[in-house]
């Protein structure tokens, strides 16, 4: 039997002659773009003496048994990302920044956010993007996981990529066409669409 997530890709993939365009689909930052799995992994054994931990196991961030790292620790790290994500040297996923300087050449791109503040999200793209990419995109950050529906709507967007599963079912009982961003922690949490990597973003988009 195929893994439902696998099929999720295919039939995602397989829809893809519907061809998006920027102004029909908005994209998460962590876990999407920005690659907060390492930036995790690197910041807890660098930090904290934690060096056992692989991306595989980390079923949930939420679940301190998962990971095996006290929970103040954990949410230690993800302070220290969210509020220097430049100091903490969080990287790119491979292939995000080169398909969306491509998008931007069609049109504006829009990063949808649940962080609380949205200044190291602009350091970090101002960091990494030359200044013409970096005007044509737009970054919003929402300060909730669980209220992103409303900004993506008022964006007008039909579709939006996220890394968390919760909210991605939030956005397909809203009647919106979430794709999950595929990783350890979203594994066996939805049926929904998905993507593994931004080569299959890429296909889904006319160029």
């Amino acid at each position: 039997m195929i893994p439902a997530y696998c099929s999720n890709r295919a039939n995602l993939l397989a829809q893809a002659a519907m061809k998006l365009r920027p102004d029909d689909i908005g994209f998460d930052f962590d876990g999407v773009i920005a690659d907060i799995g390492e930036a995790f992994i690197r910041l807890a054994c660098d930090d904290h003496g934690y060096c056992s931990i692989e991306l595989q196991d980390i079923s949930s961030f939420q679940v301190e048994d998962s990971i095996n790292i006290p929970r103040p620790i954990v949410e230690r790290i993800f302070e220290d990302i969210l509020e220097d994500s430049l100091g903490t040297k969080l990287k790119p996923l491979p292939g995000a920044l080169e398909t969306l300087s491509r998008l931007t050449r069609i049109g504006e791109v829009t990063i949808i956010t649940a962080r609380p503040e949205i200044i190291p999200v602009i350091q970090w793209f101002d960091h990494y993007c030359a200044p013409p990419i970096r005007e044509k995109i737009r970054l919003i950050a929402t300060g909730d996981h669980d209220n992103k529906e409303e900004y993506i709507k008022e964006c007008g967007f039909s579709h939006f990529i996220d890394d968390r599963a919760k909210t991605c079912v939030q956005l397909a009982a809203a009647g919106l066409n979430p794709i999950v961003y595929s990783q350890p922690w979203n594994h066996n949490l939805h049926d929904l669409p998905s993507v593994a990597n931004w080569k299959e973003i890429s296909q889904l988009f006319d160029w």
